[in-house]
């Protein structure tokens, strides 16, 4: 679905970098995009920013130019990454993202984020073999849920987590259950012994044991932020299936599944604007 040398157009700007861009060049030569929640956005936003929110992104990328230098932000830098990849998969030329986020742009400093969220690794032709990959990584995003839904002290937070790791579990068996359609057989023990599995990565590529530990050291905000940035590297993820499949019944099951990592996308919004006060 990418490779690396995609990954690697998607550039961090410091604020001085973005600063000194945006004091270079006239409003209508770039696109400065927001893509968090709208009340954040209403508060407090960067000059001449234009307003997406990631769970619409996927569906409004006709609303922008491929051309243009294009410069994505949110919160802290985790979810504007994975906004930032699902430009550039586009076909969008030139994309960079705030290094740090509005938290940079305030103070000066990032607060860190984990190593970058990649896209879904997506390599197969095969449905099969996709349905395999997606399971794996909604078996290990299940993982970093139920510890968070066991680690974070705020009960509403924690009860969302433990909410999407149930979420999770549907999209196993659903994911199971295409698999065992599209095999034209009943799956084994053990589901998916597969190499395609890529065991241990969540969804948006990221190691479950690295996401883990930088959790222990961070905030609820930031575990929120990354969760979304989760939750769209996923949502673009079903999407991308939906539109490429040959299958009806297929298409319509990736639909479903995209149309509740959205719904995800949202509630973990939601939380984050009640845990900042919003």
């Amino acid at each position: 679905m990418e490779s690396a040398g995609l990954l690697e157009r998607i550039e961090e700007w410091s604020v001085d970098q973005l600063r000194g861009y945006c004091a270079h060049h006239h409003p209508e030569d770039y696109q400065l995009i927001d893509v968090r929640q709208l009340q954040r956005y209403e508060k407090e936003r960067l000059p001449g920013s234009l307003w997406i929110p990631a769970e619409e992104l996927p569906t409004r990328l006709d609303k922008l130019s491929t051309d243009k230098t294009t410069i994505v932000y949110c919160d802290q830098g985790a979810l504007s990454r994975a906004a930032a990849q699902i430009l550039v998969k586009s076909g969008f030329s030139d994309v960079h993202i705030l290094q740090g986020g509005v938290h940079a742009w305030q103070y000066g400093f990032s607060t860190g984020m984990p190593h970058q969220v990649y896209g879904p690794l997506i390599n197969a032709d095969k449905a099969e073999d996709q349905a395999v990959i997606a399971w794996a990584m909604e078996e290990t995003a299940r993982r970093f849920y139920l510890e968070m839904a066991d680690r974070l002290d705020e009960p509403d937070v924690a009860a969302l987590f433990a909410e999407l790791a149930e979420a999770e579990d549907h999209h196993k068996a659903t994911l199971k259950a295409l698999w065992e359609a599209l095999a034209g057989c009943l799956a084994a023990d053990g589901f998916p012994a597969s190499p395609l599995s890529t065991s241990g990565i969540m969804e948006g590529g990221i190691d479950l044991d690295e996401a883990l530990k930088w959790a222990e050291q961070s905030s609820t905000a930031k575990i929120i932020d990354f969760a979304m940035a989760m939750e769209l590297s996923a949502y673009d993820h079903y999407l991308y299936l939906q539109r490429n499949s040959d299958n009806p019944d297929s298409k319509r099951l990736f639909e479903v599944m995209a149309d509740e990592e959205r719904a995800h996308l949202r509630e973990l919004g939601k939380s984050l604007e009640k845990i900042r006060g919003l």
